[in-house]
């Protein structure tokens, strides 16, 4: 069954395509611009529903395969197509880790859960997103399970009183509305579909709501309004802003207001011209193209965008998205009739679908095709997962305060005399390794956990014990060394202002440790680039190394170590402070790959060769070396 076809609702769909797009590559002004996939949303409610309600009332029935197959026709053959001109290129040029990550992307995006698989995954606004070739498909996921329970719901609440479903519907948007904005999980919020149904319901509301036309004045204004609440969301919100909730009414009300208003001649200039209505007749294979041809060239030339790259990828974008909507898009959703066409169509989507989850599921199983890869540039990519390996048993580490940790303590007491003890998070962890593996025969101690914190810890760590550990081993404890991952002090973990309560509260630890009577030092902040080490090495051609691809993406690494300095300083703790950003210098090509191996993990993280080569130059320091190389207090009896 086919409604009455709307212009304004492609201009409409054009208003979405575009913000998201300018959000993601860059363009200024467009800081949220990702609510168009919001405003896509109460379009899909608006017509689905509308679509649904039709056919009851006027069939007295709904053909729940026939609705299906239409959705699929619809969404599925652009999709994949854009799936598998996707899979050609990151075979290409993705590393093994990468094309791992993307063939996984590839799998959940066929069956429709992409936003429950990037849930799993980190957020949608963090760095890594630009090597998430199909981040954007979890919008697609949101909508393919919405039609999968809405015409259900439909079925059931049609059949109640005009109250009752009233009260039903309002209740439905209501609840999920406020779910969204005070659930504790902002990723699930953000990524799961029933955190989604308010926005859905919004559009789906208008069904009804539109049969009450207001005068043509009120709908001239209404369309005005909306198309005003939609640009100041895609100006004004930003991604650390609390989203969805109730901030999303902003655009969702207002793309409602639009919806509404339909034939408002001064909203009509900007959404019914035929420039609006075939951006947003091809909005659809635009979405889907855009966001995989940015991460592609963004992996391809890793450097800030210019002008011209923008500008390039928009063009790019729309000549990709005019080929897909009419080779691909326009025949599968208007298909010849024939006898027995939708059985042929759903089975021949079936084995498609089965075909590329099996070809993901080979390149999991056969480690990113590391075949593809030459003799030289698989070792440097392996030496990023090599482990620093301990074998002195005076060196050890925990990430918990226990009895095992205290029995070793006192057996190499015993043996080796008093301890050098490093506190800290993951960051502790690569300075353990550092500065154990480059201090002969000292006994050092770790007690380091990932996202482990003074201030916020990520999860339940080892503070609550630690003063008392201290107490009791005061004689067996020369000096502690302390250190934590930079970017904590950041208020958003990446970006400016510094977060000064995490900087006090961090001084106050670190009176602590000082007023045990122990020797503390500060250890500050290493470099973090925050690019993955992977990208580093693409297959076709592996990047010249040069100070543009080591730029540090988190520039405010200094600013940080600058507050801890002037707040640690202007405390009167009796701490000493020393910074590795002087001390190891700037991190340049010389010292990202040393030995034909890298000097970093991951975005933030030393590898063992890092750990190697940063460990000596921090025992350059006279005070790092006065602490692990001068005799320590004996404790054989």
């Amino acid at each position: 069954m086919r409604i009455a076809y709307r212009p304004e609702i492609d201009g409409l769909r054009a208003i979405a395509v575009l913000s998201v797009m300018l959000f993601h590559f860059g363009v200024p002004g467009f800081g949220g611009g990702f609510v168009g996939v919001d405003v896509f949303f109460v379009i899909s409610g608006y017509l689905i529903t509308r679509l649904i309600s039709e056919e009851i009332s006027t069939t007295g029935n709904f053909r729940f395969a026939e609705f299906y197959v239409r959705r699929i026709r619809r969404l599925f053959p652009a999709l994949v197509s854009v799936l598998i001109v996707s899979a050609l290129v990151a075979v290409v040029v993705l590393s093994p880790e990468h094309l791992k990550r993307f063939v996984r992307e590839m799998m959940t995006a066929v069956l429709s859960v992409s936003n429950i698989f990037f849930f799993s995954q980190s957020g949608y606004f963090d760095v890594s997103k630009t090597y998430k070739v199909l981040l954007h498909t979890w919008s697609l996921g949101v909508e393919e399970q919405f039609y999968l329970i809405w015409p259900v719901f439909l079925l059931f609440a049609l059949r109640l009183r005009r109250r009752a479903f009233l009260s039903v519907f309002v209740a439905l948007g209501i609840c999920t509305l406020l779910a969204a904005e005070f659930w504790h999980d902002r990723e699930a919020a953000f990524f799961l579909t029933p955190f989604r149904i308010y926005e859905f319901a919004i559009g789906a509301g208008l069904v009804w709501l539109e049969r009450y036309q207001a005068p043509r004045l009120a709908s001239e204004f209404a369309a005005v309004c909306g198309l005003a609440m939609i640009a100041a969301a895609a100006h004004l919100i930003t991604p650390e802003m609390h989203f969805p909730g109730l901030l999303a009414l902003l655009p969702t009300v207002g793309a409602a207001l639009v919806i509404y208003a339909r034939d408002a001649s001064l909203a009509g200039l900007l959404t019914r011209n035929p420039v609006s209505v075939w951006i947003g007749k091809i909005s659809y294979s635009l979405y889907l193209v855009h966001w995989p041809l940015f991460v592609f060239y963004f992996y391809v030339n890793y450097r800030p965008l210019t002008l011209f790259d923008r500008t390039a990828l928009v063009v790019g974008s729309f000549v990709l998205a005019t080929a897909l909507h009419r080779f691909v898009e326009q025949p599968f959703r208007h298909p010849r009739p024939g006898k027995g066409e939708m059985g042929r169509f759903a089975t021949r989507t079936a084995v498609l679908g089965a075909s590329i989850i099996a070809l993901g599921v080979s390149v999991v199983l056969g480690g990113g095709w590391h075949w593809r890869l030459s003799a030289e540039t698989a070792s440097l990519l392996a030496s990023a997962r090599r482990l620093t390996v301990h074998v002195d048993p005076c060196h050890y580490r925990s990430e918990k305060i226990t009895p095992e940790l205290q029995s070793k303590l006192d057996e190499c007491f015993k043996q080796r005399g008093s301890a050098v003890l490093i506190l800290g998070d993951s960051h502790g962890s690569d300075l353990f390794d550092a500065l154990a593996s480059n201090s002969g025969d000292r006994h050092v101690i770790g007690i380091t956990d990932g996202g482990c914190r003074p201030v916020r810890p990520l999860h339940e760590c080892y503070f609550r014990e630690l003063p008392n550990f201290l107490a009791s081993n005061k004689s067996k404890i020369d000096s502690i060394v302390f250190t934590q991952k930079g970017s904590y002090f950041l208020t958003d973990y990446i970006s400016l202002p510094v977060d000064l309560e995490v900087i006090d509260g961090t001084v106050d630890f670190v009176a602590k440790l000082a007023g045990t009577g122990i020797e503390t030092v500060w250890l500050g902040p290493q470099e973090e680039p925050n690019y993955e080490v992977e990208h580093f090495v693409p297959v076709a051609t592996q990047p010249t190394l040069g100070e543009s691809f080591l730029r540090a993406e988190n520039q405010h690494i200094k600013d940080v170590e600058d507050e801890v300095r002037k707040r640690l300083g202007a405390s009167g703790v009796p701490v000493t402070y020393i910074s590795k950003l002087e001390t190891i210098g700037k991190l340049t090509p010389a010292l990202f790959v040393v030995d034909g191996e890298y000097t970093y993990s991951d975005a933030t993280h030393w590898s063992a060769k890092g750990e190697e080569i940063f460990g000596a130059m921090l025992m350059r320091n006279p005070i790092l070396h006065r602490i692990f190389f001068s005799a320590s207090k004996t404790g054989a009896s």
